[in-house]
């Protein structure tokens, strides 16, 4: 069966040089977990002295209350139909919340607990949040959420994904500038409440190296990378701490082929391309302690549910026999993790995640 083989060193490192990036910057770190979904690895973040997470659904919340979180940020618009499992977590735990639309307020009245709620905040993704210079609504969200008892404004949130939609670094730039401008002028308009801004996307918290007004950044998927991060210049090759091990399930010489049991319902369908064609994971060598770039450009060049094609294989698949492993580094790591539900380290430690 296929594994998710984690190397902890590089996640190690990978967390270590994005706590470095929070503290040469004056910023708070609230690392986002929906990533890794782990306990164990959210234990790690503890090592560099972090004490607040981000996650993305309740249930993920109350799992990593349970292993000890106490200041938890759901990053996600809110649901009305999650009060009952808001109001159901320990006292001891502080918990935040995203808010884009009035409408969601009079649902709020139910909470039976003190929560603090950010404003979700579109400077351009065109995904959820006020836009930027929707002043009005801002105004409003805020003045209406002082008549309900257990609920008190924050600041202002921003996910800059549309960074994931260029890999021209100018561009990229230009995006995180607006973001961090966007930004700034809010909390001057709205300065008589002192709100925090927080932000938090991985390329660009990966990159930029001016967060002027930011107060908190809360990226997540830097904990792994993957080769999306990679060709966004986000990260290194050696930086990618997971690689999914598939086995070799068919061979087929004549047609220079070779299908591993790795299809969609592990790597996911997400795809990028290289070189023009499409790709849904990156061979690498696999040694015992982790693995290297491969001296071969080799990749997934097919998906179904179950099965991975590899397509054009050159002459070294003469020494590929059925049964065999191979590595290949995945498109979007948050995805893959969530569907292999637990990792094997390159150590061979198993470790559970929300999902196992």
């Amino acid at each position: 069966m296929p594994q998710l083989i984690l190397d902890k060193q590089k996640c190690i490192g990978n967390i270590e040089k994005m706590v470095k990036k929070a503290h040469e910057n004056q910023l708070s770190f609230r690392p986002h977990c929906k990533t890794h979904q782990s306990a164990e690895v959210s234990n790690w973040y503890r090592d560099f002295g972090v004490s607040k997470i981000t996650v993305s659904t309740f249930p993920m919340a109350t799992y990593f209350a349970q292993t000890g979180w106490n200041d938890i940020l759901v990053a996600f618009t809110f649901d009305p139909g999650q009060v009952r499992t808001l109001n159901a977590l320990p006292e001891r735990v502080r918990i935040s919340i995203l808010i884009d639309n009035p409408d969601i307020l009079p649902h709020l009245r139910k909470i039976e607990r003190q929560v603090s709620f950010y404003i979700d905040i579109d400077t351009g993704y065109g995904r959820t949040g006020v836009k930027s210079d929707a002043t009005q609504t801002v105004d409003s969200l805020i003045k209406q959420s002082q008549r309900i008892k257990n609920l008190s404004f924050a600041g202002f949130y921003c996910h800059a994904g549309h960074s994931y939609k260029t890999a021209d670094p100018v561009k990229r730039k230009e995006l995180h500038l607006k973001a961090l401008s966007d930004l700034k002028k809010l909390k001057e308009q709205f300065i008589t409440y002192a709100p925090k801004a927080l932000y938090g996307d991985t390329p660009n918290c990966s990159i930029q190296n001016d967060f002027t007004g930011i107060d908190e950044i809360t990226p997540g998927n830097f904990v792994f990378y993957d080769l999306m991060q990679l060709t966004l210049g986000a990260c290194q090759m050696e930086e990618i701490a997971v690689a999914m091990a598939c086995p070799v399930v068919g061979k087929y010489p004549e047609v220079r082929r070779l299908v591993i049991h790795g299809g969609a319902v592990h790597l996911s369908k997400e795809i990028i391309h290289m070189e023009g064609k499409p790709v849904f994971g990156l061979m690498v060598n696999g040694i015992p302690k982790g693995w290297e770039p491969s001296d071969r450009l080799q990749y997934i060049s097919g998906m179904s549910q179950e099965h991975g094609i590899l397509e054009e294989c050159g002459d070294w698949m003469k020494d590929v026999n059925i049964g065999d492993i191979l590595h290949f580094l995945p498109v979007h790591s948050c995805l893959t993790a969530n569907l292999m539900r637990n990792y094997i380290t390159t150590e061979g430690q198993h470790i559970a995640t929300l999902n196992s």
